[in-house]
């Protein structure tokens, strides 16, 4: 709309603009009121302060109701297109379509995830999101996960996150333990698997870092024993095929054991001893909550990883709004918020 100048168009609030339309479209301040869910007063103030910003009146009162005038013609494809804008700006947040949807999707996971989640989360986008793509990578430590996320250089972290920053919130995916692989036929475990047994093999650890020590490592100094560490990978599966080709053994999470020990021909035992068990939580950046396509890939990846039920497997017959609906909603929603509209006051 030209001629508004800066001063002007930072007052200028889309929720004029609505009650603008409505009172075009309707040519009736009064059911403009009832169509908004404001009171007429506010639909009246609300002209009025669009009127003062144009510096031209917009209607005239009449008998019939509220006649638009020349300025008013004028403006009103105008303002549909910045409502039409609008709309498809909120509704991006505000909806999802996963069947239409080309965005990017960037993960980060840990080994042990990402071997557990890629397959069957794959699967599921080739079926309900084919046009999505995703990307899986491990961002390293928790630090980096947080700052990713914080600005925007991920959507979601999946593994091990002891403190979490106020700026992100958790969703526990599960609780793990540990199982012990080995390959079949192993010399030392023809009777089973049994603490002395398990002191005497040589293991190979999975450390990202390279490390030789790790979790069951304290666990078992704190029983008073040590293992004989030799090797150290830095991804469970390349550790399952050491382990497949030669007498090391590894301690690995259940899940990751149940899994994939039988594509490798290995064995699983339980652990001859009381070891820590660890949780894998899903992270998000708390700006992000409103993001519908990420609830969306939240609650795939729980019903891979989480055991969530498919909310495929039951039907719901209860109505949803309609996109225009939500999109006034929203918007209307803003003013109130910051003071350009006031809300109709309810009686007791």
């Amino acid at each position: 709309m030209p001629g508004i100048s800066d001063t002007k168009l930072r007052k200028l609030d889309l929720g004029l603009l609505l009650v603008f339309q409505e009172v075009y479209r309707r040519g009736n301040s009064s059911a403009a009121a009832a169509r908004l869910r404001l009171s007429q007063p506010a639909v009246s103030q609300a002209l009025k302060r669009l009127e003062e910003l144009l510096e031209e009146p917009l209607f005239i009162r009449s008998s019939a109701g509220m006649r638009p005038t020349s300025r008013a013609i004028e403006i009103a494809p105008k303002v549909d297109a910045l409502l039409a804008l609008a709309s498809e700006t909120v509704m991006n947040r505000l909806r999802f379509e996963s069947a239409t949807s080309d965005r990017l999707f960037r993960v980060s996971a840990n080994d042990f995830a990402a071997s557990l989640l890629t397959a069957p989360l794959v699967r599921r986008f080739a079926i309900h999101a084919p046009r999505t793509k995703l990307s899986l990578g491990f961002a390293g430590g928790p630090s980096q996960a947080f700052h990713l996320l914080r600005t925007g250089g991920l959507d979601l972290a999946i593994g091990r996150f002891p403190d979490l920053p106020k700026d992100c919130v958790a969703s526990r995916l599960f609780e793990e333990d540990y199982q012990v692989v080995a390959r079949v036929g192993h010399p030392l475990m023809r009777d089973g698997l049994d603490l002395d047994t398990y002191l005497q093999c040589q293991h190979v650890i999975v450390s990202f870092a390279g490390d030789l020590t790790g979790t069951i490592d304290g666990d078992l100094a704190s029983l008073g024993h040590v293992r004989h560490v030799v090797v150290a990978s830095p991804m469970f599966l390349s550790a399952f095929a050491a382990v497949a080709t030669s007498d090391l053994i590894a301690t690995a999470p259940r899940r990751l054991a149940a899994r994939f020990a039988g594509v490798f021909g290995l064995a699983a035992y339980e652990l001859p001893f009381p070891a820590s068990r660890f949780h894998i939580d899903l992270i998000r950046a708390r700006s992000s909550l409103k993001d519908r396509a990420l609830d969306w890939l939240t609650e795939e990846i729980q019903m891979v990883l989480g055991g969530k039920r498919d909310p495929e497997a039951t039907s719901t017959d209860l109505p949803t709004p309609t996109q225009t609906d939500t999109v006034h909603s929203a918007l209307l929603e803003y003013a109130f918020q910051s003071g350009f509209l006031q809300r109709e006051a309810s009686s007791a």
